[in-house]
């Protein structure tokens, strides 16, 4: 048999050799008669990587069922089982690639023209192998085209969505339409755990929070997308195997892990693609961007809101202060309170009385800010509806009962409560529990006003004991709360009584407000930039000098 010859004519029958049955049979028919073998086999190469079988004869034909595919790696190394009853694949090359094999069975080998004719095979397998890989190439091209303008459109409906249920539903409608699967679940993950956000086509009863303990060997080991039967065992997973699941895939906001989708199969049976998961991935961040949005929103409007309303309380508040200070023929009267929050819990009134009388009250409300500017507007008025209208030592039972009954068991109130007659100078007042005020005499001796009860509305019963004194001209009262004698240091170290006493001592010739400032002063200095830990009222009675 002249192989030349055989070759030549060939080449009119090849141009589409792995379309074109007509051009296929002719191959194995040359190949049979170049070889004399009675049973070959023509495979051709894919895009994906494999070699599929495109035509057989002889006794390969009888036994080609259900195998059709050979590994390109095995073709290239030589390796693998032979199929089809085969007794040799000889790899055809072009472009020093595999792009197709020629089996052959047994019988006598034309080495020289088996050669030519595998050439000759890869000069026509070759470039159809080309215009395939660029033609799935031009494929893979356009679905990123379209997943890209698909995501371009729901980012942006994504950003509107007025609430995490509706970015929800975006998110999962898309993810399902997109992929055709029939069931899809959002999983959120956080220092809490993990907690199922939304679903579509799954009952979420199947699938309730789970702790961080519960949650951790899970996440630790999802990096990829991954079957749900391939995760460790666990509650989670367990969950996952009930909802009828397959895939999870991870998704992350920024360099935290934002949670994962899972997915059930898709409905055609087709594995999910690169591209696909890729798409799901990026869609999950952008729903993961979008409920962190809303979250951040949500935050922005109730501190907005707690401003506006921390406002309005610190207005009210202010509004209870007196707005001036009283003119007494023959005193001087000062008092100003510092919050160390928003609003505070301090309280300072003077009140007139019938006869010319004034009285004064320092208080501190237990704890700090909104509850006990809330309490300390209750002794607000309390006092002023009580004051002058009984005895001093009935006034502190009847507050005492009233805050007992009206408050938790955590509440309570101090309070320094003086009555004034200006013409005589009598002092008449009760220290309940409250920071005993000074009496500094006109000489500079000090003393301390310690009649008086416990704290009020802590018991339900107490005895008060009213002290009475006499003010003569230089002597004078200052009455703080405990913001300024525990006010403390960077070591933190206490202001005390003492500094108190030497801070009114160095300025006892001066009129209440020159005394007032200089002890705010002292004790702002004392605390240094960290500032207060504690709301800070100080009131200064001073009688003239004569």
């Amino acid at each position: 048999m002249n192989g030349a010859a055989e070759l030549a004519r060939l080449l009119e029958v090849l141009p589409d050799t792995t379309t074109d049955e007509a051009a296929q049979s002719a191959v194995l028919e040359l190949a049979e008669r170049l070889t004399g073998c009675s049973s070959l086999a023509l495979f051709a190469a894919e895009a994906d990587g494999g070699l599929r079988l495109r035509a057989a004869r002889g006794a390969a034909t009888t036994d080609a069922g259900g195998t059709g595919r050979l590994s390109l790696t095995d073709v290239e190394r030589g390796e693998g089982p032979l199929p089809l009853g085969l007794d040799r694949l000889l790899p055809v090359r072009h472009s020093g690639r595999v792009v197709g094999a020629l089996g052959l069975g047994a019988g006598d080998r034309e080495a020289a023209a088996i050669g030519a004719l595998c050439g000759l095979l890869g000069e026509r397998l070759g470039p159809q192998r080309a215009d395939e890989e660029v033609r799935r190439l031009n494929q893979r091209l356009s679905v990123k085209v379209f997943q890209l303008k698909t995501l371009f459109e729901i980012t942006r409906e994504l950003a509107a969505s007025p609430d995490e249920a509706t970015v929800l539903n975006v998110a999962l409608s898309t993810l399902m339409g997109h992929l055709v699967v029939s069931r899809a679940a959002l999983f959120l993950a956080g220092g809490e755990g993990v907690t199922l956000a939304g679903a579509k086509g799954v009952r979420s009863a199947l699938a309730p929070a789970f702790s961080a303990e519960e949650s951790a060997p899970l996440l630790a080991l999802l990096e990829r997308p991954a079957a749900v039967g391939t995760l460790p065992p666990g509650p989670l997973r367990e969950a996952l195997v009930a909802m009828r699941v397959s895939t999870v895939i991870p998704l992350r906001l920024g360099p935290r892990a934002g949670g994962f989708f899972a997915i059930g199969p898709r409905a055609s049976g087709a594995a999910v693609s690169e591209e696909d998961l890729d798409f799901a991935a990026t869609l999950g961040q952008q729903a993961l961007a979008a409920l962190d949005t809303l979250r951040l929103q949500r935050v922005r409007l109730a501190k907005e809101r707690q401003d506006r309303e921390l406002q309005i309380a610190r207005e009210i508040q202010g509004s209870l202060f007196p707005s001036r200070c009283p003119s007494l023929a023959g005193y001087t009267v000062a008092a100003a309170s510092h919050s160390c929050y928003e609003v505070g819990g301090d309280l300072y009134d003077y009140i007139p009385l019938p006869g010319g009388r004034l009285a004064l009250a320092v208080a501190d409300i237990s704890g700090k800010g909104t509850p006990a500017s809330l309490l300390m507007a209750s002794l607000h008025a309390s006092l002023r509806a009580l004051a002058g209208t009984l005895p001093i030592d009935q006034l502190m039972l009847r507050i005492n009962t009233f805050l007992y009954e009206s408050t938790s068991l955590s509440k309570y109130v101090t309070l320094f409560y003086a009555e004034l007659d200006p013409g005589s100078g009598l002092v008449r007042y009760a220290t309940a529990g409250h920071v005993p005020p000074v009496l500094m005499r006109a000489d500079g001796s000090l003393s301390r006003l310690g009649c008086g009860s416990p704290v009020l509305g802590l018991l339900e019963e107490i005895a008060c004991e009213v002290g009475e004194l006499q003010l003569g001209p230089g002597d004078l009262i200052a009455a703080v709360t405990d913001g300024a004698t525990e006010a403390q240091d960077g070591s933190g170290a206490e202001w005390g009584d003492d500094r108190l006493g030497r801070a009114l001592a160095r300025r006892r010739e001066q009129d209440a407000d020159a005394l007032l400032a200089g002890v705010v002063d002292e004790v702002r200095s004392w605390a240094g930039a960290a500032g207060c830990t504690d709301d800070l009222t100080v009131l200064v009675l001073k009688a003239r000098e004569r």
